[in-house]
């Protein structure tokens, strides 16, 4: 067996990022198949509380529709409506752009371009949860975007506060969003291990983002049960490193899980780049939420402290691994 998921992958080159990247391609993309999809993400946080915020907009241009929202946690949930905000909207028409391409969602958020590809301010309030949020996300990093030109990330100075049950939880730290358009999303199972996203940035001038699927010479919780060649175990990675965009050449991963089988503890990455330099990344995820992205699958979503030989400070970013009903069936402790 070996399932692949194609809008997760990319080849070695880098595409070329454009300032209008940020705004709605919808219908006007070429591909009319009703699973194509576009999507923006932004997360924040604030380290010391294990504050973990979310903002997901998923549009489907082909059917009109847009599905988003923001949750925000302190620390572990078992559950996504366990968060102290959780407000997504299914079901709602993609009609959420004004004349200059912001953003304004059916539950109030709102995204404000202040400079395309470089600044944003994001702003949302719930009375009934006694909850707002109010930031700004200045680049400082280019958006990376992968050789299809389709899907980029980009690290960000995120400065602002949530203030939840009058307390204020004030951040000023760096966090990767992602943003892609034009690829169709399959929503049938895979019968494929959990699939990892993960990021994270050490400073200004060095961050990650790595994806793929654990190594089976790790004995990972699933040997056996999967056949997965080498080849598959990388789908899409990039290292930033003072102003270099570098490829990895080799990845080796292994997840520790929770009592329950499923929630992602922790990850170690061991990694080869295309400039011939070896990285070791141990992540500890401190707050997660097992989000349903959708019908079929479940997304682990998670605050990650990063650490490294390689580095004497520690680094902050996201864990999200995707699982789907095959994996899930089979390794879910049983209540």
């Amino acid at each position: 067996m070996s399932e692949t998921i194609e809008w997760t992958k990319s080849g070695k080159a880098f595409g070329t990022p454009s300032p209008d990247d940020d705004f709605y391609h919808g219908r006007n993309l070429p591909n009319k198949h009703f699973e194509m999809t576009e999507t923006w993400f932004w997360n924040f946080y604030e380290e010391k509380s294990n504050m973990h915020g979310f903002i997901h907009i998923w549009t489907h241009p082909n059917l009109k529709l847009c599905t988003a929202g923001i949750f925000c946690h302190f620390g572990h949930k078992r559950e996504q409506l366990a968060a102290e905000i959780f407000d997504f909207r299914n079901f709602t028409p993609d009609e959420i752009f004004d004349a200059d391409g912001n953003i304004t969602l059916a539950n109030g958020l709102k995204v404000t371009f202040l400079e395309p590809t470089q600044k944003m301010r994001v702003e949302y309030e719930n009375k009934d949860r006694d909850f707002k949020l109010d930031m700004v996300q200045t680049a400082v990093q280019p958006a990376i975007l992968r050789a299809n030109n389709q899907h980029f990330e980009q690290t960000m100075r995120s400065v602002g506060a949530v203030v939840y049950e009058g307390k204020e939880y004030a951040f000023d730290n760096l966090s990767i969003r992602d943003r892609s358009w034009g690829e169709n999303r399959q929503e049938e199972g895979h019968k494929i291990p959990p699939y990892t996203w993960m990021n994270g940035a050490f400073s200004e001038d060095f961050a990650f983002t790595i994806a793929g699927l654990d190594d089976p010479k790790l004995n990972p919780d699933w040997a056996g049960l999967y056949d997965i060649p080498e080849s598959m175990l990388l789908s899409d990675a990039w290292i930033y490193d003072h102003g270099k965009h570098i490829r990895l050449t080799r990845l080796s991963k292994i997840t520790t899980r929770a009592e329950d089988g499923l929630r992602p503890l922790r990850t170690v990455i061991d990694c080869d780049t295309d400039d011939g330099r070896s990285f070791q990344l141990i992540g500890e995820v401190t707050a997660s939420l097992p989000w349903h992205s959708w019908q079929n699958a479940m997304c682990h979503c998670g605050l990650t402290r990063w650490t490294s030989p390689q580095f004497d400070n520690v680094g902050w970013g996201e864990t999200q691994e995707v699982q789907w009903n095959d994996w899930i069936a089979k390794m879910a402790k049983p209540v």
